[in-house]
């Protein structure tokens, strides 16, 4: 909801950055004016989308007076959000990705537990699911554990999502505002003060570790991390990828960059190599650009993997150019 009294000015500005795909920019971008009471600015960050689908994006963003700041070619989600920075002059921001939706309140609530906490991040509860169910799903981050423990071995990372795979609306009660160790970029509110005490996001990271770089940096400058529950919000899946969708989901999930990414993080921050879970993980999700499952019935799963891994790599292959070479040093301007 957008006003323009000066008077009351808003508390905290909502920054959209693209995640994987962009067909579901538009139903995200709906429920969010449509789901939020809280007064807010927005700056809509569109790496790539469609024009058919930016012209409507720009259209609605810029209609309620916001901001929309369009590169034609495709950004990973850091450098999207270090080109909002210099602009944020509010308290809070929130960082919401491009393919969820809200349930309503979930702004007012974060900022209540911010400003009751003292925190710096504040995690929502993170369902996973079609839309369309919502809020009938799975739990997919509702607080967590975040750890890095050394022995004579080295420094090794644990992590873990609270309640994950569960449904919500079994475990809807037992939800309980707590400090937590980690938070998920799908929805975040971040104290400007914060972002401005740890700097910008690295624009190395173009995988898995965004949001754990981000928590270990607020956690080494003394910043507390909460979930709380009464935020809800849903990573809207379900929905197949589209050609539109795949060239940017293919670079985004190219395993060369993805994993140059992560050996960067963990030397970083000094922990062990151990790769298992970002390796696997790529192998599943990249499958779903390529679904291919009555196929699978036919030639079997390992070499529809196969496949898939190769149909992806060229598809990224092809498009990687419109890969904007992330700023390696971006300016963060103090407001």
């Amino acid at each position: 909801m957008t006003q323009t009294d000066n008077s009351n000015a808003p508390r905290v500005t909502i920054v959209v950055s693209p995640r994987e795909r962009f067909e579901q920019a538009e139903m995200s971008l709906a429920s969010c004016f449509e789901k939020t009471d809280t007064l807010f600015r927005m700056i809509y960050i569109d790496g790539g989308t469609p024009r058919a689908i930016a012209h409507t994006l720009k259209e609605k963003v810029e209609r309620r007076g916001h901001i929309y700041l369009r590169r034609d070619g495709f950004l990973t989600p850091n450098d999207a959000r270090n080109l909002a920075l210099p602009l944020i002059d509010t308290e809070y921001v929130a960082f919401i990705d491009n393919d969820v939706v809200f349930q309503p309140g979930w702004l007012d609530a974060l900022i209540r537990c911010a400003d009751e906490t003292g925190a710096g991040l504040v995690t929502p509860t993170i369902l996973v699911g079609p839309a369309a169910r919502m809020p009938d799903l799975s739990i997919h981050h509702a607080g967590g554990i975040l750890k890095v423990e050394e022995d004579e071995h080295g420094k090794t990372m644990y992590r873990r999502h609270g309640f994950e795979h569960t449904r919500y609306l079994e475990m809807k009660d037992e939800l309980k505002r707590q400090e937590t160790g980690c938070t998920e970029f799908h929805v975040v509110l971040a104290r400007k003060a914060m972002i401005d005490d740890i700097g910008p996001f690295d624009p190395n990271l173009v995988g898995f570790t965004d949001e754990i770089d981000m928590a270990l940096a607020a956690r080494a400058k003394g910043w507390k991390i909460f979930y709380e529950p009464d935020s809800v919000i849903a990573y809207a899946v379900g929905k197949r990828l589209t050609w539109r969708d795949r060239p940017y989901f293919c670079v985004r999930w190219s395993p060369g960059r993805v994993m140059r990414a992560e050996r960067y993080f963990y030397d970083k921050w000094g922990l062990t190599h151990d790769f298992d879970r970002q390796r696997n993980f790529l192998r599943d999700h990249r499958r779903h650009a390529f679904p291919m499952k009555s196929m699978q019935k036919i030639i079997g799963w390992r070499a529809t993997v196969g496949l898939t891994a190769i149909l992806c790599n060229t598809v990224s292959a092809i498009s990687s150019w419109r890969l904007i070479r992330p700023n390696p040093t971006p300016q963060h301007t103090r407001q």
